[in-house]
This record gives structure tokens, sequence and C-alpha cells, in this order.
């Protein structure tokens, strides 16, 4: 079934959610390597191909995980959602909600930054999404120290990475205690849709 019901995801609602698990698994070692690529060619980063390569390969799954994250919240803002199993205590349900509420706004802010910090830098450094390198600018250029500059958006960006695994390990934390210690099903739905 595509549409959620009041017991189970809908098999849209679960594709997309894998989907971002699996863009996720690939971005985080990705940047790091690609910030280990930079550091290496930092004098000449503009005409070497490893580094537009790792670059094209994160900005594109970056600019993914955006596009599947605002869908993601439309279709579900317009599709009912499954209930929280009764045998809840009300922190724990709140717990829940707020760390939904928290992934969606890191999965939406945490590519924005990124883009912001590539449209704010001052040199001439593509964009990439797959092989096209004319991804438009999200904020002005600016040198650096100026307000909203590069290292304002990277910033911003290193620090949601934190904040987000944080809240990514809580997730993980919350599916395992639902599948193994309250047994009640939660995890199934998402893996199944009932």
């Amino acid at each position: 079934m595509l549409r959620n019901t009041r017991d189970s995801w809908g098999s849209l609602a679960r594709g997309l959610h894998w989907s971002v698990v699996t863009l996720v698994i690939v971005q985080i070692p990705l940047g790091f390597y690609m910030v280990e690529v930079y550091e290496q060619y930092t004098k000449t980063y503009a005409d070497d191909t490893l580094v537009m390569r790792t670059s094209m390969g994160h900005h594109t799954i970056g600019l993914l995980v955006l596009s599947i994250a605002l869908f993601r919240l439309a279709w579900r803002l317009t599709n009912q959602t499954p209930g929280l199993p009764a045998s809840l205590r009300t922190y724990q349900r709140y717990l829940a909600r707020f760390t939904h509420v928290m992934l969606y706004v890191i999965m939406i802010v945490y590519p924005l930054s990124g883009w912001a910090a590539l449209s704010a830098y001052e040199g001439e450094f593509p964009i990439f999404f797959f092989g096209w390198d004319g991804v438009p600018r999200i904020v002005p250029q600016v040198v650096e120290g100026e307000p909203f500059d590069y290292p304002f958006f990277a910033e911003i960006h290193r620090n949601l990475w934190r904040s987000g695994g944080l809240l990514l390990g809580l997730h993980v934390i919350g599916a395992l205690w639902h599948q193994f210690v309250a047994r009640d099903g939660v995890l199934r739905r998402m893996l199944r849709g009932s």
C-alpha cells in the first residue's frame, strides 16, 4: 500500500526513509574523506580530479537528502501518521516526537548550511548536482571576514554534524529498544509496513 494507515507506514514513506538512511551511510564517510582530500590539495584543487569527484559526490548526495527530506515532510503532512504504541509513557512520546521533529530539521538545515557555505565561498569553486556544475548560489559570495561568509556557514555545517549524530544515535537506540525490549512492532512497521 502506497499511503500510510493508522497502524502502518506506506511503501512510499518506508522507501523514502530507507533511501535517506542509505544516502547518509555513504555521505558521512565521504564528507570526512572530502575534507582530507581538500587538505592535501589546498593549492591546486581547481585542477584536481579527485577533489572534483569527491565534491561532486558530496554535493549531489547533500542535495538529494534535502530534496527527499522536503518531499518526505510534505508527504508526512498530507498523510496520517501511524500512532505510537499505547504502552509508551508520556515522556517517551515526547522524546519520540522531539527526535523526529529534530531529525527533519537536521535533514533540511544540514544540507542547506553546506549549500550556503559553498555559495558564500569567494572563489570559483562550483556547486555540483550529479554532473551539472551550475547549481545556483543561495547566498551571495562574500569575502572572508564579512558577515555570513564561508566560515560562518561551514561552522554551522560542522555543528549540525555533531548534533545530527547525537539525534541519529537516539533514533537508532529508540528503534532497537522498540524491537528488542518493548517488542511492540514499531521497527517492523518501518521495515515491512505492518
